[in-house]
């Protein structure tokens, strides 16, 4: 992360204060370069200045220590430590997966006297059911994304020049160098360099955002596939070459169903030989604790059930998918559908994709709870459009519909469904 600059995330730091209250333990999970080490550090200080009487805060990092192994009783000195007796304690703690025998030292920890922990990591398989909170369901898991592109406007010091602009994507802005431009230009360039806070603002316009990128995918495979993989014994990837083709496939198919089997049959392109689905699933696996990637399941809507083939991925940041795939520009439907789900993810919504009949839904939010319909066309063309409306359409339900796209202002069909313009609705704004 640049010196000096901080993105404030107010609502995830607003969510972990409601959680820990109700929870022993809370997951953060999110990629590498997330800037979740920088986030860690303002939570303890916002909550070291509000906590009541009697509350203690306490923060680890475990980030920088480029230790394979620490005996457990080490660890677990660490903690007791800081531990301060006869108070309630709040431990905020960073990447401790890295550490082989981590459960076991935490779950001594949490043991003792009113104890709770936040617990910050950029690979998934930290969630644990060696954990006794996660065993005994007394945990939350927070998704931690990059930055939306409200987020990305603020970090990067576009001041609005026109904002009562009545169609969005011409708002115009002042950059730190004071050119101007408009939110659509904005837009294409968070489609170029991604929502990862480390890109500077003199790399942002002079689009040398490249070897950033580069840094962050490499760091994400060695550390989060390769070293914490081998070191929990949970995943054995020996074949770098095929590691790579499974990336890189998934980068050509993003936001499309595809299976395993599928992907293996594809390997025969790349490495002139097949790959069985179970290494396949063993590699995804990997992939997808890394948080490289995040998974949409499949929705039957019809019957209401979820299906078990057929999944949906999505990048976690532009700007990998950018390297992974040599573009510096991702096609528009593509990356729309992407950076949709994400902002989905952000709002803590779960997020499967939908199948009715022959046809699909882009996104059913929540289909267990308070159901809503999205459809984001992949084409700006009326006949895309017009496909798009008549799928909601054909769902006989009462569940919300929206439609977002890049191309209208927000505004309702006369039949209830909303049509939400993309780049209002990616700075914030809410479902009407």
């Amino acid at each position: 992360m640049s010196a000096g600059r901080v993105i404030s995330r107010k609502y995830y730091r607003k969510l972990l204060v409601q959680l820990i209250e109700k929870n022993r333990l809370v997951f953060v999970i999110g990629p590498r370069r997330t800037g979740k080490s920088t986030f860690a550090e303002e939570l303890a200080e916002l909550m070291k200045r509000h906590a009541p009487e009697g509350v203690f805060i306490g923060r680890i990092n475990f980030e920088d220590k480029n230790i394979i192994r620490i005996p457990v009783e080490e660890l677990l000195e660490q903690f007791k430590a800081r531990y301060a007796e006869g108070m309630k304690n709040v431990f905020i703690v960073d990447e401790i997966s890295h550490i082989v025998d981590w459960e076991q030292a935490l779950n001594e920890v949490m043991r003792l006297e009113r104890v709770k922990v936040i617990l910050l990591s950029s690979t998934r398989s930290v969630y644990s059911a060696r954990l006794e909170p996660v065993s005994k369901g007394e945990c939350a898991v927070v998704e931690m994304a990059p930055m939306s592109l409200g987020e990305f406007v603020t970090f990067h010091g576009f001041k609005p020049v026109s904002a009562s602009e009545p169609i969005c994507e011409c708002k115009r802005f002042r950059a730190y160098n004071e050119s101007i431009l408009t939110l659509k230009e904005i837009y294409e360039l968070y489609g170029e360099v991604g929502g990862m806070p480390v890109v500077g603002r003199e790399q942002l316009l002079g689009h040398n955002a490249w070897i950033s990128s580069e840094g962050t995918y490499c760091s994400i495979v060695t550390h989060d596939m390769l070293e914490v993989g081998s070191k929990v014994g949970k995943t054995n990837l020996t074949d770098p070459l095929l590691l790579r083709t499974i990336i890189t496939e998934l980068a050509r198919t993003a936001g499309t169903n595809i299976s395993a089997t599928q992907i293996g049959k594809r390997t025969v392109e790349y490495l002139q030989r097949p790959s069985s689905t179970k290494t396949v699933e063993s590699y995804l696996r990997a992939i997808l604790n890394s948080g490289m990637f995040y998974i949409s399941e499949r929705f039957d809507i019809k019957n209401g059930v979820r299906l078990k083939t057929l999944a949906k991925f999505y990048f976690a940041d532009t700007s990998v998918f950018n390297y992974v795939t040599g573009s510096r520009r991702p096609t528009t439907p593509a990356l729309l559908e992407n950076l949709v789900f994400l902002e989905f993810l952000r709002r803590g919504s779960v997020i499967t994709n939908g199948k009715l009949g022959q046809d699909e839904v882009t996104f059913v939010l929540d289909p267990d709870s308070e159901r809503v319909y999205v459809q984001v066309p992949r084409g700006e063309d009326d006949a895309t459009r017009q496909r798009a409306l008549t799928t909601l359409r054909r769902i006989k339900d009462n569940h919300p519909k929206v439609l977002i796209e890049m191309r209208t202002a927000t505004k309702k069909t006369s039949d209830g469904i909303l049509i939400m313009n993309a780049l209002e609705f990616l700075m914030g704004a809410k479902l009407k």
